[in-house]
C-alpha cells in the first residue's frame, strides 16, 4: 500500500476491508473515507449504503467524502480477538467531526496507551491491519492522535 497525491494505491495481494471506502480529496495528501448521505433527511451512512437506513421508502443516497478528523468517544483494549489478530490493541469509538452522531469503530494506532485520552482529537490514516491465511493483506481505516507530540509510530494498533 502506498499513498500518492491523496490516493490510496494498493499493491498486488492487497485489498481494502470493504470496497469503495476510500476517496481522494483534492488538496489533501491523505485519502478520505467515502460515505453516503440521504438527499432527503441528511443522514450519513458509513459504511456507505445506496439507500437510506433511517428513512422509510428506500430514499437514495449520494456519495459524501468525509473529513479525516474525529474525536475519541470511548475505547477498549482488545484482549480476546478474532483469528489472525494479536491481542492488546486499542479499539476505539471515534465521533467524526462531519456529523457528531456518526461514530466509527476503528483501531487507534501510533499511540501509547498512557497517551490515550477521551475527547482527544484524531486523524484517520489507512493501514494494513491483517494478513489473511492466503497471504492477502487487508487495508483498513485507523485513527491516530492529531497532536504530533502524541504520535508514537508503531504503537497501539494491530497494524503492519
Amino acid at each position: 500500500m502506498r499513498i500518492e497525491y491523496g490516493e490510496l494505491i494498493l499493491e498486488a495481494g492487497e485489498r481494502t476491508i470493504r470496497p469503495d471506502i476510500f476517496a481522494k480529496m483534492e488538496g489533501d495528501a491523505i485519502p478520505h473515507l467515502l460515505a453516503r448521505q440521504c438527499e432527503d433527511c441528511g443522514d450519513i451512512s458509513f459504511p456507505p449504503f445506496r439507500y437510506c437506513l433511517k428513512c422509510t421508502g428506500g430514499k437514495k443516497t449520494v456519495e459524501k467524502v468525509l473529513s479525516n478528523e474525529g474525536v475519541l468517544a470511548s475505547y477498549t483494549i482488545a484482549r480476546q480477538v478474532m483469528p489472525g489478530f494479536n491481542p492488546d490493541y486499542i479499539l476505539a469509538n471515534v465521533r467524526l467531526k462531519d456529523d457528531p452522531s456518526l461514530v466509527l469503530v476503528a483501531q487507534l494506532t501510533d499511540v501509547k496507551l498512557e497517551d490515550v485520552e477521551i475527547d482527544m482529537e484524531l486523524t484517520m490514516v489507512p493501514k494494513i491491519i491483517k494478513t489473511l491465511m492466503n497471504g492477502e493483506k487487508v487495508v483498513s481505516y485507523c485513527f491516530r492522535p492529531k497532536d504530533p507530540a502524541k504520535v508514537t509510530l508503531g504503537e497501539g494498533g494491530q497494524t503492519e
